[in-house]
């Protein structure tokens, strides 16, 4: 099976290399396009919504993030592209999938386990049963 869209989705996160790194190497096996994708998630709060500020130095450092990600895919030769949205990162990452025509979804797991994966949430258990196509989930270390 070869893959022509694949698309990853990055956080900051210490696993997210590895993540990254396979989505390259598949990307280049099959000479696909790659869209970077990261959700800045907004925090439910006493406020109710995020203030400009924190909304301002999360959009920037998503951004350099994604710089920093595509910039690695470039040096590759790899065609790449990158978009970040606000909201539930799950939802996000399915309907790029839906409106970008993507083949395969690239995504990790922190490895968390039962009550801890309940009160977290499972971004990439989500994915896999909302997602309009393949998916690949790279697993992180258990740090539960």
């Amino acid at each position: 099976m070869s893959f022509k869209k694949i698309l990853v989705a990055i956080n900051d996160s210490p696993a997210i290399a590895t993540v990254f790194t396979k989505a390259l190497e598949l990307a280049q096996k099959d000479a696909a396009q790659l869209m970077i994708s990261h959700t800045i998630e907004l925090a439910v709060s006493s406020q109710a919504t995020m203030n400009l500020v924190e909304l301002k130095i999360e959009t920037e450092q998503a951004q350099g993030l994604l710089r920093f990600y595509y910039q690695k895919a470039k040096a590759q030769g790899i065609v790449a592209e990158f978009s970040y949205q606000t909201g539930d990162p799950g939802t996000n990452i399915c309907d790029l999938a839906q409106s970008w025509g993507t083949d395969l979804i690239v995504l990790g797991r922190r490895g968390l386990k039962g009550f801890a994966e309940f009160l977290a949430g499972s971004v990439s258990n989500h994915v896999v049963h909302h997602a309009p196509c393949c998916v690949l989930v790279v697993q992180g270390q258990n740090n539960s």
